[in-house]
C-alpha cells in the first residue's frame, strides 16, 4: 500500500521546449565529420586494429620537428592571459603575417592589422565571412569536384547555398573554365537564385593543382562583371611539391594580383583565406585568417569576433615559428622534401597496381581512379543500378577492412574516384596500404615484416604525442 502510494507519488514530466527552427534542422543535418571515424582514427595510435582514415587531410610528416619546436620556443607574455592586443588577432600575428604573405605570398600591396580578421580555424572564419556576404537562401559558385567542407561552412549556420559547377574535367584550371560559371550564373538567374559570391580553391582541393595567373585574373574579371564577391580559399599555398605534373604551374595567390591594373576588378571585393593547418601540420591549433580590404566586410566580421577569437596559446606557437627566420624557411623546405616523398610512394603504390590518378603537385592527397573496382551486386547478391550506391558497398568495405578513403561523392565529384591522402606518417601509410590492398583484392606489395613493423608502431604511444600534449 505504502509502495503504491510511494510510486504515484513520482511526478510525470512535460514535454521539453521546442528547439527553434534553426535547431530543428540542426538535427537533420549530418555531423560536420563522422564521429566514427574521428574516434577509430585517433583510436588507431593506440590500437592498430582500429581504423586508419586516409581520407582526411592533416599532414602529419613534420610532427617531430613541430613537437620539438613548440617545446623549446613556447612563451607567453602578459597580453596572453587577458583578452589580448587586438579582437581580430593580435599585434603580434599582424606582424608575423604580414611577414609571411610579403614574403611568401609575394604580395603586392603590404598586408596590414587593419586588412585581418582571425578566428578559430578557416571554416570559423569563412563561416563569419559568408555571414556578412550572403542572405539565407543566397548561392555561391564552386567548381566542382569541390572541398565538402564549404557546403558546411556556407549553410550550418547561414543557410547559404553551394552552387556547384561542371567544368570539363582536365580544363579545371583554365580561364576558358569560367565560359561554364557564365551559364550557370545565368541559369541561377533565371531560376530566380542570387548569387552573391565565387569561391576558388588555390592550389585545389581534391585535384591538387595551382592556378596560372591568367585564370586567377579570369575569376577576378568575372566577379567584377557580375558585381559579386570572390573567396580564394589558400590553405596548402605552401604544400607544393615536386611531382610527377608535367609542366607544374608555381603557386600564385591572389595577394600577389593587382587587381586593378591587371584586371579592372575593385580590391574590396577579393577576400583570401588562410591558416597554418594544413602548411604547418597543426589542424588542432585551430587558427584562420581572413585577408579583405573591404572595410565594410572586416567591420561587420568585427562584430562577432569575439565568438571566435583564437586561443592566446595557438596565437603565440604559430607567430613564434613565422617570426623565426632560420626555423620558417627550415620547416618549409622540410615539409615540402617530405611531401616529395610521400607523394612519391603514394604514386609507385598506383602504378603498381595499375590504379589511374590525377598527377597533383599540391596538398596532401591525390585523385584516384577505382571505378573498375565498384561492385556490381551488394553482398545479397542485389544488382546495384545507381553508381552512388555502387560507391557506397565499395565504401563499406574499405571500411570492413580497417581504411577509409574520401569518395567522390562527398565533393561533388564523380563517384567512383576517390581522394587518398598520403601525409599520415610514415607507418600509418603503410599499414593504411595493405588495407587497401585486401580489400582491393591485390597481393600486398610489401613484406609481412614490413607491414607488421608498422602496425607495431601504430600500435604505440609514441613520445612526441606526449610532447604535443604538452605544448597546447
Amino acid at each position: 500500500m505504502s509502495s503504491t502510494k510511494h510510486a504515484s507519488a513520482i511526478p510525470q514530466l512535460s514535454s521539453p521546449p521546442t528547439l527553434s527552427a534553426r535547431g530543428q534542422r540542426a538535427l537533420i543535418r549530418p555531423p560536420l565529420l563522422r564521429c566514427s571515424l574521428f574516434e577509430c582514427q585517433y583510436n588507431a595510435c593506440c590500437n592498430h586494429a582500429g581504423l586508419l582514415n586516409l581520407g582526411v587531410a592533416e599532414n602529419s610528416l613534420c610532427l617531430d620537428f613541430l613537437a620539438d619546436y613548440f617545446k623549446k620556443n613556447f612563451s607567453l607574455e602578459y597580453s596572453d592571459f587577458t583578452y589580448g592586443t587586438a579582437l581580430t588577432g593580435s599585434l603580434r600575428l599582424f606582424a608575423a603575417l604580414r611577414n609571411l604573405f610579403d614574403v611568401h605570398f609575394n604580395a603586392s600591396q603590404p598586408v596590414l592589422p587593419e586588412h585581418i580578421v582571425a578566428g578559430t580555424g578557416c571554416s570559423s572564419v569563412i563561416d563569419s565571412l559568408v555571414s556578412v556576404l550572403a542572405d539565407a537562401g543566397e548561392g555561391i559558385l564552386v567548381a566542382k569536384p569541390h572541398y565538402n567542407g564549404f557546403v558546411t561552412s556556407f549553410r550550418c549556420r547561414n543557410e547559404v547555398l553551394t552552387i556547384g559547377v561542371d567544368v570539363p574535367a582536365g580544363k579545371e584550371a583554365l580561364p576558358e573554365s569560367l565560359d561554364a560559371f557564365e551559364r550557370k550564373i545565368e541559369e541561377c538567374k533565371s531560376m530566380g537564385l542570387n548569387i552573391r559570391a565565387v569561391m576558388l580553391c588555390n592550389p585545389h582541393n581534391p585535384l591538387g593543382f595551382c592556378y596560372p595567373r591568367e585564370t586567377l585574373l579570369a575569376y577576378l574579371r568575372f566577379a567584377e562583371r557580375h558585381n559579386i564577391h570572390l573567396i580564394s580559399d589558400e590553405i596548402y599555398a605552401l604544400s607544393v611539391y615536386d611531382s610527377d605534373l608535367p609542366s607544374p604551374v608555381p603557386f600564385t595567390s591572389v595577394l600577389a594580383l593587382d587587381p586593378i591594373a591587371e584586371a579592372g576588378c575593385n580590391p574590396e571585393r577579393i577576400h583570401v583565406v588562410y591558416g597554418p593547418s594544413k602548411d604547418f601540420g597543426v589542424n588542432g591549433l585551430r587558427l584562420g585568417v581572413v585577408v579583405t580590404r573591404s572595410n565594410a566586410v572586416h567591420t561587420a566580421m568585427e562584430s562577432s569576433a569575439l565568438l571566435m577569437k583564437i586561443s592566446s596559446a595557438s596565437d603565440a606557437l604559430w607567430s613564434g615559428l613565422l617570426l623565426d627566420s632560420t626555423a620558417l624557411p627550415h620547416y618549409l623546405s622540410l615539409n615540402r622534401s617530405r611531401l616529395t616523398s610521400a607523394y612519391t610512394r603514394a604514386t609507385s603504390f598506383l602504378k603498381t597496381h595499375q590504379i589511374s590518378y590525377r598527377p597533383a603537385q599540391a596538398g596532401h592527397f591525390v585523385w584516384i581512379d577505382l571505378s573498375r573496382f565498384l561492385p556490381k551486386h551488394d553482398e545479397e547478391g542485389k544488382v546495384l543500378e545507381d553508381v552512388v550506391e555502387r560507391e557506397e558497398v565499395l565504401v563499406q568495405r574499405f571500411l570492413r577492412h580497417g581504411v577509409n578513403l574520401g569518395r567522390a561523392s562527398a565533393y561533388s565529384g564523380q563517384p567512383g574516384y576517390f581522394r587518398l591522402t598520403f601525409t599520415l606518417r610514415p607507418d600509418y601509410f603503410e599499414v593504411g596500404l595493405a588495407r587497401l590492398e585486401d580489400a582491393l583484392g591485390h597481393e600486398r606489395t610489401q613484406p609481412v615484416t614490413v607491414i607488421k613493423d608498422a602496425a607495431e608502431k601504430v600500435g604505440q604511444v609514441v613520445d612526441m604525442v606526449g610532447c604535443l600534449a604538452v605544448c597546447a
